[in-house]
């Protein structure tokens, strides 16, 4: 899909400038798995490709320098985690994940076995189906 021109300049370029620049060549190739997830981003958040990939070099520079002084690495005696950059949280399924999996199995075997028919149920109180 390319952009429509407005006379001899393209919606695109209006937008975003860097859009007709020619893109530098990489060192480095993307495995099939990494591009299509690029492509699937760009397409579920409508920001293009090069966007996502500065954010997220952003964010991983963020990361590995976050708690060490000058730049300093950890040489792996902190864990990823203990890595985490303090005002940064992960995306809600994986918190949803790691504190899903603290739950004691006396626990969940409470929850009614129809829990997922009847949530509306259970919730909010409404009749059962």
């Amino acid at each position: 899909m390319s952009a429509q021109p407005v006379g001899d300049v393209s919606i695109a370029s209006l937008l975003f400038p860097w859009y007709d620049e020619p893109m530098e060549t990489t060192p480095f190739d993307l495995t099939p798995e990494q591009k299509g997830m690029l492509a699937s981003l760009s397409r579920e958040t409508g920001k293009p490709i090069p966007a996502l990939i500065a954010e997220a070099l952003k964010e991983l520079e963020t990361h590995e320098r976050a708690g060490h002084p000058n730049g300093e690495r950890h040489a792996g005696k902190t864990s990823p985690a203990d890595a985490r950059p303090r005002g940064a949280s992960l995306p809600f399924w994986q918190r949803f994940l790691e504190v899903s999996r603290r739950i004691p199995d006396e626990e969940l075997d409470q929850l009614p076995p129809d829990l997922a028919a009847q949530v509306d149920h259970y919730i909010y109180g409404t009749p059962k189906r």
